[in-house]
């Protein structure tokens, strides 16, 4: 099973054979070639989580969707079922055996897509891996997950960072920078016995920075997972990627921890990985807002530098 950003935690990610959030990585191609049928449901198959279309599916295609002019949009479907999830899930599991044959090899190769998709993910993110485990060590599993469009996110935050359900599984799917702040005051408003977490760039917290006066009159049970590399970092590594220049993508952020001291809100500082624990524990103890920055400038580059899976029009020369 891989999921969709969006179709996160609708089976929990510790199950065996969810590989999760992955059909792009290299470890997954092969299961894609070999699958003799490939079953979609609600999937819209966005440009982002494809490769910009690159994906190739299995010749064999069946495609669930609630919207009739979904299927067969993105790619071609053998055969287009009109219904809700649910009832046609139900309706297709009643007309199975109560056991089906098992290929011990096709699940020997899910459970080896699903170890190296996660093993070679961490291995590009080098010191974020370690952050990824203390957030998920720290909150309970229950907890909002909310993630803006930043590097932490659509590197790990959208695939290592487990989600079990898909009520805590919170991000802008319009792809838009900035909403992460608010999607993830709104989620701790919702569950206020739990703590939430919202994950968020400065460039993408710059944009709606008002928001930090929500957090101060709401007071919800937040820990802003603040990363300061003191700039748009998706748009620095594109442009160092292909056009070799820099324009318009460091930014002149302010003090973050005189900013939350100036609402009230507790700031806590992380420099090193040694830093984290401790800075999250802290920030969940206060039960309110509070701001974890993690400055990506001490903690030094990753092995791999993101950017987005999309083509860049034009000739070397006529980007540059």
């Amino acid at each position: 099973m891989l999921t969709s950003n969006s179709g996160r935690g609708v089976v929990p990610e510790g199950h065996g054979a969810c590989i999760g959030n992955f059909a792009m990585n290299p470890a997954v191609r092969p299961l894609m070639d070999r699958a003799d049928l490939l079953v979609s449901i609600g999937t819209h198959f966005r440009s982002n989580e494809t490769g910009d279309y690159s994906l190739h599916l299995p010749g064999q295609h069946v495609q669930i969707d609630a919207d009739p002019a979904a299927l067969g949009r993105v790619y071609p479907a053998s055969v287009g079922v009109e219904g809700e999830a649910a009832p046609v899930l139900t309706a297709l599991a009643e007309l199975l055996p109560d056991r089906t044959a098992t290929d011990d090899g096709w699940l020997a190769e899910v459970a080896a897509a699903r170890r190296t998709s996660r093993q070679g993910m961490r291995e590009n993110i080098g010191w974020q891996a370690e952050i990824c485990d203390a957030v998920r060590s720290a909150l309970p599993r229950r907890a909002v997950l909310a993630r803006d469009v930043t590097i932490p996110s659509s590197m790990w935050g959208n695939r290592l960072l487990a989600v079990d359900e898909p009520e805590i599984n919170v991000f802008p799917r319009g792809g838009g920078i900035g909403q992460g702040l608010a999607m993830g005051i709104g989620g701790a408003l919702a569950r206020p016995d739990l703590p939430a977490l919202a994950l968020v760039g400065d460039g993408g917290l710059a944009v709606h920075l008002g928001e930090m006066g929500t957090l101060a009159q709401e007071r919800p049970w937040l820990v802003v997972l603040l990363f300061n590399d003191g700039g748009y970092g998706v748009l620095r590594n594109t442009q160092d990627a292909h056009v070799e220049r820099r324009s318009g993508v460091d930014l002149a952020n302010p003090d973050f921890a005189q900013l939350a001291g100036a609402y009230g809100i507790p700031h806590f500082p992380v420099k090193s990985t040694d830093d984290v624990e401790e800075a999250l524990a802290s920030a969940l103890s206060t039960r309110g807002p509070a701001v974890v920055e993690v400055d990506v400038d001490a903690l030094g580059s990753i092995p791999r530098p993101f950017t987005p899976p999309v083509s860049i029009p034009g000739t070397e020369e006529e980007r540059r």
